[in-house]
Formats: C-alpha cells, structure tokens, sequence
C-alpha cells in the first residue's frame, strides 16, 4: 500500500512495547504498530500493517534466506521485518517509497513462476486513502464496483503463480462501511477469490488500534447513525497445493471415460470435436459406437461378397 508521506519519526509518547512472541490463538492483539526499539516502515505512514504480524507470519511459515515477497510494498514494512530475520526479500509498488522497493504492477510481477517461500499483501480496502496517482491503482476503485474484485482476482492469480507449491502466503484485510453507502463486506469477498486458487489454513482477526477508534466525533456518528467502526482486521492464511494434489485435483475435473475411451478418443481426434462435459462425452460416444457397427456391418458384408463369387 502506498501514498506519499512525510519521514518525520512519530512523536509523543509511544505505547509500551512488551517482548514479541508466537500468536496461538485466532484472536492477535499488540499495543503498538512497531516492534523492539526502532520503526518498521514509516511510522506516519497511512494505512501500514503492523509489524508484528508479518514477524509472526514469517516465523511460522519461513527460514532463513526464503524468498518473501509483498507486491504492494508501501512504506516497507515486509522489508524490515524479513531482514530482521534473515530472509531474502522483494517488495514491489506502484508508488515505491524508497530505494529498496521496485516499481511494479503486483498484476504482473517481474519475478519466475514458483520462485517465492511467502507472499504478504495488505491491499487497498476500497477508496480510503489516496495511494498513488497512478491510473492503475487498486486503492481508486471503490468495493461496490466488480472492478475492484477483478483487479483483486488479477493480483491474487500472480501471488499464486510465483509461490512454490506447498507455500504459504497472507492477506490482511479489512471490510468497510461507509455513511450513506452502506457496508461491503471485502474480506469475505476477497476469501472467496482466495479459496479459487489456495487452500484456507486459517482465518485470525486481528484487533485495530486505530486513533481514529478513540475519538470522541466518529463514536458519536456510528452510535447517531446506527452504523460499526472496524474494530478488526482480517488475517487469510492460505496455502498453494503441492503439485501432486494439483494434478490430482485437474484429474478430478476431468471428464470420466469408460474402457472404451480409445475408440472415443480417435473419433473425437478425426472430428475436430472437444468434449466439454459428461453429456457431450455419452453423445460422442454413441456416434462413435454406431459408426463403429456400421463399418463392421460393411466389413462383414464385403468379406460375404468375397466368399460367394469364390
């Protein structure tokens, strides 16, 4: 995620930050966007992931020098955290923020198919913030229009063709209500798309402690307007199937052919003709058989000719 900000540390007084540790259960909660001493990302960055969860995710799912990738780099974070931890690291933007981050579509990342041990991502969730002036920004399409979930559909489609089978990767999302448009419900929208192309591993809802949660004026419009801050975020844990539950999984698709599959197979081969489903395969195959008696009707008819002026 990504929009121009100042680099100026945060000042004021900062939450204590107690020692990290593993998350073990479904609910995540740490009092501050930045773990240790120092910052991860840019802490006046708009819309940044904290820290804390992208540790915890490449804790459990990666080793030292695994490749991890966030296509939607924004102020860095996924940088900071993996080289804490020794592990090799690409982040991508449209709007790169620093040095270390390359420009990139994450529609269409400049990387080999299944190079990659993890992907992060923390995509726009809906208009909120202004991400960058490009034209191809996500982070402009509004989540009532198809064309946000498509673009979604596009980057998540890339995620899986650059992780290796048997890999994990995270998305951190948030739904969204807006006054006078109502609630879209993006994290279920996005966990759909997901499940078309990685197995769920697990779902955590990650609290907010976002500022704007305490203040006194948008407490009183959700209560006068009967209406919910977010108060979480969603955290989808997916994995890419190994290859051969893939194939297996391609194989289910496929249509079943009885023992005579060969006689079929040719037929359909000499007619140019694609079998499309169950009902197309019975109906080809009972042209194939009827030619098939035919040409051996016509045989037996021939060989009987033959034998007679013998």
């Amino acid at each position: 995620m990504n929009e121009k900000q100042s680099k100026r540390p945060t000042r004021g007084k900062q939450p204590k930050k107690p020692p990290l540790n593993l998350q073990v259960t479904t609910l995540w909660e740490y009092p501050s966007q930045h773990y240790g001493t120092g910052f991860q990302g840019d802490p006046d960055y708009k819309g940044a992931t904290p820290s804390y969860i992208i540790w915890n995710l490449l804790k459990r799912y990666t080793q030292e020098n695994n490749v991890v990738i966030d296509p939607m780099c924004g102020s860095g974070t996924t940088i900071d955290v993996a080289k804490d931890l020794k592990r090799k690291v690409h982040g991508f933007d449209l709007n790169p923020s620093r040095r270390d981050i390359k420009h990139a579509d994450a529609r269409a990342l400049p990387l080999e198919k299944e190079s990659v041990d993890f992907a992060f991502i923390d995509p726009p969730y809906s208009k909120h913030i202004l991400y960058s002036d490009d034209e191809r920004c996500i982070g402009k399409l509004h989540a009532s229009g198809e064309s946000y979930y498509t673009s979604m559909r596009q980057v998540i489609s890339e995620l899986h063709r650059v992780l290796k089978p048997g890999r994990h990767m995270g998305l951190y999302v948030s739904d969204s209500h807006e006054k006078k448009k109502g609630f879209f419900p993006i994290g279920f929208e996005l966990f759909a798309i997901l499940r078309e192309f990685f197995e769920p591993i697990d779902i955590i809802s990650v609290v907010r402690h976002n500022k704007t949660l305490e203040m006194g004026n948008y407490r009183k419009a959700a209560d006068e307007g009967n209406f919910y801050l977010r108060g979480f975020n969603y955290l989808f844990i997916m994995r890419k199937a190994e290859k051969i539950k893939q194939q297996k999984e391609r194989q289910k698709k496929k249509v079943k052919q009885p023992a005579k599959k060969k006689v079929l197979k040719g037929f359909a081969l000499r007619q140019n003709r694609t079998i499309k489903d169950q009902a197309s395969f019975d109906a080809a195959l009972k042209n194939a058989e009827s030619i098939a008696k035919k040409k051996r009707a016509a045989k037996k008819k021939r060989s009987s000719k033959r034998s007679s002026k013998s």
